[in-house]
């Protein structure tokens, strides 16, 4: 490695038990390797400068059960306070890449062409996150067979779908129990974007990690993949 490199955040995954897991490396001169889980659930591991990838990797595979629970914790604080999303009347709001003006009535979730209504205000946050889920797992089980046509007999098995309301990942994979989490948020984006997101999730059944083999074979299946994603930078 060069010594450029020292001190410089690395973004790395792994797989942790089955489950895909993204985190920050960072070469210090320090004696100890140290691993932190921030609330948000982002893994960042700090390492001296003569610890090799491979034992950086074994470190974490040693504190696999640690780095999850972590995670999951944090998923659980996202859930049971989700980011507040912009539920006051006549604020813009997007579905599926259009922009629409929020409205308030005695019906919800009715979408005309430039307004989309929802029963509120009190519950209007609720009311247009379970929209935006509702609308993303119809979306994501219609795109579903398409992707794993593409992918013929080639999967170790049939992937579960999932939908939550995430702040770091798009999506996530684990391999082991292979079951696919959505970002419900992807329903604010042009439908292009959730097709490309399921589209790198079900390729790591094949490739857990980002090596060159996993870009083959998603941009094998997914031409298209670095265009649709560019909204989600």
């Amino acid at each position: 490695m060069s010594p450029k490199q020292y001190g410089k955040p690395q973004q790395k995954t792994v797989s942790l038990l089955g489950e895909r897991v993204s985190y920050t490396l960072t070469r210090k001169a320090v004696k100890n390797l140290n691993l932190r889980i921030s609330r948000e659930g982002k893994v960042s591991l700090s390492i001296p400068r003569w610890v090799s990838q491979a034992q950086a990797e074994a470190f974490l595979q040693a504190k696999a059960e640690f780095i999850l629970a972590g995670q999951a914790r944090a998923a659980q604080r996202q859930e049971s306070h989700p980011l507040e999303l912009p539920t006051r009347e006549g604020n813009r709001v997007f579905l599926w890449g259009r922009p629409y003006v929020l409205r308030f009535g005695e019906r919800a979730e009715i979408v005309s062409e430039e307004s989309l209504w929802l029963k509120g205000p009190e519950s209007a946050e609720k009311a247009l996150q379970e929209l935006y889920r509702l609308q993303c797992r119809v979306k994501a089980e219609e795109y579903l067979p398409e992707v794993l046509e593409d992918f013929a007999d080639a999967l170790p098995g049939l992937p579960t779908l999932r939908y939550r309301r995430m702040t770091s990942r798009w999506g996530s994979c684990n391999t082991k129990s292979r079951q696919i989490t959505l970002n419900t948020r992807l329903a604010e984006y042009p439908p292009t974007a959730l097709l490309a997101v399921l589209y790198h999730e079900v390729t790591h059944l094949l490739c857990p990690d980002h090596s060159q083999a996993f870009y083959r074979q998603l941009l094998l299946r997914c031409p298209r993949y670095r265009e649709w994603t560019e909204v989600l930078k």
